[in-house]
């Protein structure tokens, strides 16, 4: 989506369509995606989704991290803490803040040879909704932030995080992935080699966050 002018208020809106998205993904509600389950591996359930007139699937992973939802939401949304959690991110960092729970972020992928690196532009937002934490990115353009020849710009159609509390010392995440890589990477490569990250980042997530 492109704005001519920086307008907090249609990026907020992009932020609640992020929202919206990966709570329809995670329901089943979303009828352009059909979930297949591909894979279980300590105690983490991944599933794969066609998207109807996309070439790249969505990954959906789910995992329990022993901390409450709240802490966890905390360090998922912290811009500065994405490389510590996301192994594949070298680094983020806040563009522009639009309210407490919104900003705008650009992101820089580590590359993984033979290609070249991928960097995004998104808007990452915060909400509740019941007792579930949402997280939901989605790209965007702003004109302080053009595209850079050292890079790739991927698209994030959504992703981010579902976080529901099990207790006070543990919760339940789901994440849902849909991105572009763009350039040349052809698509069906990636799908085959897609469901081991979100496994990685998940075991991350309970090497890092969970109490001993």
């Amino acid at each position: 989506m492109v704005f001519d002018n920086n307008h907090a208020t249609e990026y907020l809106a992009v932020a609640d369509d992020s929202i919206r998205d990966l709570l329809a993904k995670d329901a089943g509600a979303d009828k352009n995606t059909v979930w297949s389950h591909v894979k279980d591996s300590d105690g983490i359930s991944v599933h794969r989704g066609v998207v109807h007139n996309s070439p790249w699937n969505c990954i959906k992973a789910t995992a329990h991290v022993h901390c409450s939802a709240e802490t966890l939401a905390g360090h998922l949304a912290d811009a500065s803490q994405m490389h510590i959690f996301d192994e594949m991110t070298d680094n983020c960092r806040v563009v522009e803040v639009l309210n407490p729970t919104a900003s705008i972020r650009y992101v820089q992928a580590k590359p993984v040879f033979p290609t070249t690196a991928r960097d995004f532009l998104v808007v990452t937002a915060e909400q509740r909704v019941g007792d579930t934490i949402v997280i939901g990115t989605k790209s965007i353009k702003h004109d302080d932030v053009p595209e850079d020849g050292s890079f790739v710009r991927a698209h994030t159609h959504v992703s981010g995080y579902l976080l529901r509390p099990v207790s006070s010392t543990e919760c339940q995440v789901t994440l849902i992935v849909h991105m572009d890589l763009g350039g040349y990477m052809p698509a069906a490569v990636i799908n085959l080699l897609s469901v081991s990250s979100p496994i990685k980042l998940m075991k991350r997530l309970q090497h890092l966050y969970s109490k001993q």
